[in-house]
């Protein structure tokens, strides 16, 4: 009896390490993706040199992928999964909600530091779209379900704040939206490699703009 006990416990063990290893694989290929699409851009960024920096074939990658549309995808929703519960802690912080906003910008700002791949991958994302959308595909709802929810966590702040006085009036998910492509430009803009000469603000400067733009009785 102990020793059928034992061999299925190692069985076991060894299911479990060959999971561990499996998604750790993945993960391995969606960091090497974040790397090349960053630097390469979605449409020069190739399955080949993916592999290459993750250290597998290119065949192994459809073990994990479907194919590039669905890498990208997968790429994209792996860093929505993990910026939902920032914007979510801004939402729960016991601040005011102007003040929660102002907490977002260095969150974000922080989380982008972070991630420097998926801030050069960003710039792609927003300025090609008419590369991103058909490459997307069939692949861009959970992408898309990650921006919904995080638009309506800020829009409900921004709708809380005009409940108190403290945000201008106007329609709620549409100043969500236009704060969310401040910080989004804010953020692609610190990174230094915006390949223009527009500059950059200083984050307290930033921090001005979104007080101005969003501040009730003004």
């Amino acid at each position: 009896m102990n020793e059928i006990s034992t061999q299925t416990d190692r069985k076991a063990q060894r299911r479990a390490h060959r999971q561990a290893q499996s998604l750790q694989n993945r993960l391995d290929i969606l960091d090497a993706a974040e790397k090349i699409f960053g630097e390469r851009g979605i449409r020069d960024g190739s399955l080949r040199e993916i592999a290459d920096e993750a250290g597998f074939s290119a065949a192994a990658i459809y073990v994990f992928f479907e194919n590039k549309q669905h890498l990208l995808s997968e790429t994209l929703t792996r860093r929505g999964d993990e910026l939902l519960p920032v914007i979510r802690d801004a939402a729960d912080a016991d601040l005011s909600p102007l003040e929660k906003l102002h907490l977002l910008v260095d969150d974000t700002l922080a989380f982008f530091d972070e991630r420097p791949y998926f801030r050069l991958l960003m710039r792609h994302v927003q300025g090609g779209a008419t590369i991103t959308g058909p490459v997307l595909a069939t692949f861009a709802d959970r992408v898309n379900l990650r921006f919904e929810e995080a638009l309506s966590l800020i829009a409900a702040i921004v709708e809380d704040g005009q409940g108190r006085g403290q945000i201008r009036e106007g329609n709620g998910r549409a100043l969500a939206h236009l704060y969310s492509v401040l910080v989004n430009e804010f953020v692609l803009l610190h990174s230094g490699q915006n390949g223009s000469t527009i500059g950059t603000l200083t984050s307290a400067q930033f921090h001005g703009v979104v007080d101005g733009a969003l501040r009730g009785g003004v």
